[in-house]
C-alpha cells in the first residue's frame, strides 16, 4: 500500500513515541491489509506467502545466530532491507526506492545490515525455509510500488544482496 508507506514515513517519529492515535491507525491499517490478503487466498495457495516480506533472509539471520541473538523484528527488518534490495537488483524496482525502505528501516530504529555469516551459509539455511521449492528459493519481493510477489534468484546474484547488506 504506497499510500500507507507514506504515511509510516510521516508519522515514523510519532509511532516511535507510541503515540495512541498512530498507532491505532498503524494496527487497523495493517490488519485491513493482511485481512485482504487472506480473503484472497483462504486456503494458502500462495498470496499469503507475501506477507512474509523479508522473512527469508530474517530466518537465515535467526537461525545462523541463534535464537534470541536478534529480536525477530530487527530481523525481519534488515531481511526487508535486503529483499528490497533483491527487488532493485531484479529489475523490478528502482534503487532509490530501495533505498527508501532502507531508510525508513534505519530510521526505525533496526538494523540494516546483516551479519557475516558468508554466503554459503545464508543460501544453506535460506534453502530451508518453507517458501523454498525443489531447492530453489522463492523470495518475496517488490514487484512494483504497493505491490508483491514471488520470485526465485540465482545465488550468485543473492549472493551480490548479502555482500551489499552484511558487516
Amino acid at each position: 500500500d504506497g499510500a500507507f508507506l507514506d504515511w509510516i514515513e510521516a508519522n515514523l517519529n510519532a509511532l516511535k513515541a507510541r503515540d495512541r492515535t498512530a498507532l491505532a491507525h498503524a494496527v487497523r491499517r495493517s490488519c485491513e491489509i493482511k485481512a485482504w490478503v487472506v480473503a484472497q487466498d483462504e486456503r494458502e495457495s500462495g498470496l499469503r506467502e507475501i506477507l512474509n516480506f523479508g522473512h527469508t533472509f530474517d530466518h537465515a539471520i535467526e537461525t545462523g545466530l541463534g535464537h534470541g541473538a536478534w529480536l525477530h523484528g530487527e530481523a525481519v527488518g534488515c531481511g526487508m532491507v535486503m529483499a528490497a534490495e533483491l527487488s532493485a537488483r531484479l529489475g523490478l524496482i528502482d534503487a532509490t526506492y530501495a533505498r527508501r525502505i532502507a531508510r525508513l528501516v534505519e530510521r526505525a530504529g533496526l538494523p540494516v545490515a546483516g551479519p557475516a555469516l558468508g554466503v554459503a551459509r545464508y543460501l544453506e539455511l535460506m534453502r530451508l525455509d518453507k517458501k523454498t521449492r525443489a531447492g530453489a528459493i522463492r523470495f518475496v519481493v517488490i514487484e512494483s510500488p504497493g505491490r508483491a510477489g514471488l520470485r526465485t534468484a540465482d545465488d550468485a546474484l543473492v549472493g551480490e544482496v548479502l555482500a551489499a547488506h552484511t558487516r
